[in-house]
């Protein structure tokens, strides 16, 4: 049986106070890109007492790998470039590969990376596939 590289993808972000909630889920529904997958959420506060909303959800299996595939072709290709160029700085030793994504370029109807208020993806590579460094080169080149 063919081992997928893929083991599962965690989705999260938050939304603000000054943030409307449904613009919020919008904006994941479009990173999404089809798959249905509820939002747990976590009802916080902030440093100054500010109510913050914490939306996350997990992606195993074919769900996990297909997002995960339109997600990296969605990429422009110089942001993967970037990704590949620092991957040591966009990934860890347990084989997790992550990207940040715009929220707001996401409401509008685009793609794009960024560090600020993003939405943050944690892809898991499958340990049995190997080095997961290689995994994520290739992983990145291929799609």
């Amino acid at each position: 049986m063919r081992q997928e590289p893929i083991q599962s993808v965690e989705l999260s972000t938050i939304a603000h106070a000054t943030e409307d909630p449904s613009k919020v889920d919008k904006a994941l529904q479009n990173l999404l890109l089809g798959i249905h997958q509820p939002f747990t959420r976590r009802y916080l506060e902030g440093h100054h007492g500010n109510p913050i909303v914490k939306l996350e959800a997990k992606l195993t299996s074919e769900d996990a790998g297909r997002f995960a595939s339109s997600l990296v072709s969605k990429l422009s290709q110089s942001e993967r470039l970037k990704i590949l160029k620092d991957l040591q700085l966009h990934s860890d030793d347990d084989g997790n590969l992550y990207i940040r994504v715009d929220k707001q370029k996401l409401l509008q109807g685009a793609f794009q990376m960024a560090e600020d208020d993003p939405i943050r993806v944690k892809i898991k590579f499958n340990r049995l596939m190997g080095d997961f460094k290689k995994s994520m080169m290739t992983f990145l080149e291929s799609e």
